[in-house]
């Protein structure tokens, strides 16, 4: 059932903008379709709403499960973010929420403004889903507002079979679904950005923009082709440059890396080696590092901010295949997950991705995953704390969810609301992570989204 909580939490917004009568809008903390947000133990006591405008001014109120609060007269017309938390008797933090920062309360139809909250470090599934799931496709986020998801092996609705190139999206402002008529490939790998979105498939690659326009892009006066990176992991750096990483594929290795300005210009660098199941990620400082997926080659390989050649620095090769790469808040980078040359689960371990020579990676004993992973992504959750999703390495190809801590160390699951195969994890812009898509266990398509607010 999907609650959008009518009987949890009204909130009103009187706008006080230019026009003679304030608006009024109604802030909605909808819990999707979890029935004990509020109610598990520890349950929440108490719910704090605060709303900033883009200026800087502040509402807030309180409440409690159930309850209702007024923040009084906030601009119809200034964009503003909402942060709602939720608090136990002894006063810790359970449950979150946090909106797009750009509800500009005057814009929506509807009175109904909606807010998804959900149990901290615990997978939730927010209102309504997709229309489609797509397998083993590829995921991005549009325009800042939608995840967007396209492409893969096979695709469905509760009707049954779909074009996989159709497209279909989730709207984090609206809490819904949408969808596009056919796009002009079958993506493999999606680079977003704020206007629209490049598509790469095995047989070429187009632009989308905002409005549904499409055209296709050339590859770069290069050898190669899309072929060589399509399915390979997007890497993005802090000047909006994007790194499409071939390496990181399975199957064939290859020395190919797209790059992709913020301006939409293409361009093509290589790797020193070529690599199959490759980690790769964005090291502050550093710049793009491309580590293991090799059985000879240097351990790992660096672009610099800028760069126009990677350079291979001296450390013993490896020939992991499928972990991610993190960079953790100690500026250690590590590599999670993955299958080591023998084809068992790899351990965890960090090394320095600003050393040049002599490096070494350093096992973090304790730190074992209990099941091999492939196709891993990572993400930092601070200091030494890091996150990791991944296909385990069996024939079910469930997703699994672990955080790993360095300095325990330990090693926890977080499981998913509905197991599935097959789906995509995406980075959301209200600070959550996203799953997309899939299969269920049944065979049925995953059409809920879900989501975890890291605790």
């Amino acid at each position: 059932m999907d609650r959008r909580a009518g009987w949890l939490v009204a909130a009103a917004l009187l706008g006080s903008g230019c026009s003679e009568e304030p608006i009024e809008r109604t802030l909605q903390i909808v819990t999707g379709h979890e029935a004990d947000t509020f109610s598990a133990t520890p349950a929440v006591t108490k719910i704090r709403i605060q709303a900033k405008t883009a200026s800087g001014t502040t509402f807030a109120a309180e409440t409690t499960p159930g309850g209702t609060f007024d923040l009084g007269e906030v601009p119809e017309d200034e964009p503003l973010g909402v942060e709602v938390t939720g608090t136990t008797a002894e006063g810790a933090t359970v449950v979150r929420g946090r909106s797009l920062t750009g509800i500009v309360p005057g814009a929506f139809a509807s009175a109904d403004i909606p807010v998804f909250v959900q149990r901290v470090g615990q997978w939730a599934r927010p209102p309504g889903g997709l229309v489609r799931a797509h397998v083993d496709a590829p995921a991005a986020v549009l325009g800042e507002q939608f995840l967007v998801t396209t492409g893969g092996s096979a695709a469905a609705s509760a009707d049954g079979a779909a074009d996989v190139r159709l497209g279909d999206f989730y709207d984090l402002l609206g809490l819904g679904p949408a969808v596009t008529p056919a796009l002009p490939l079958p993506a493999r790998t999606i680079v977003g950005r704020p206007g629209g979105m490049m598509l790469l498939g095995e047989t070429g690659a187009s632009a989308v923009d905002a409005d549904g326009s499409a055209y296709a892009v050339a590859w770069p006066a290069s050898a190669g082709s899309f072929a060589d990176v399509a399915g390979g992991l997007v890497v993005e750096s802090p000047s909006g440059t994007s790194y499409v990483v071939g390496a990181t594929r399975a199957g064939t290795a290859t020395d190919v890396v797209l790059v992709v300005s913020s301006a939409g210009a293409l361009s093509v660098l290589r790797l020193s080696a070529a690599r199959r199941g490759a980690a790769a990620a964005w090291a502050p400082g550093v710049g793009l590092v491309v580590a293991g997926g090799n059985t000879s080659a240097a351990g790992f390989e660096v672009l610099p901010e800028g760069g126009t050649a990677f350079a291979p620095r001296d450390m013993p090769a490896d020939a992991t295949e499928g972990a991610a790469a993190v960079v953790a808040g100690d500026g250690k980078m590590a590599l999670v997950g993955g299958l080591d040359a023998m084809g068992a689960a790899a351990n965890v371990r960090t090394w320095s991705p600003s050393c040049t020579s002599a490096c070494a990676t350093e096992e973090v004993a304790g730190a074992v995953l209990p099941v091999g992973l492939t196709r891993a992504q990572g993400f930092s959750l601070g200091g030494s704390r890091m996150l990791v999703v991944g296909h385990e390495a069996t024939a079910a190809k469930l997703v699994r969810v672990f955080v790993v801590d360095r300095s325990g160390p330990t090693v926890e699951e977080r499981p998913l609301r509905e197991p599935r195969a097959g789906a995509a994890v995406v980075a959301a812009p209200n600070g959550t992570l996203a799953i997309l898509g899939g299969v269920l266990e049944d065979g049925s398509p995953a059409l809920h989204v879900e989501t975890l607010f890291p605790d």
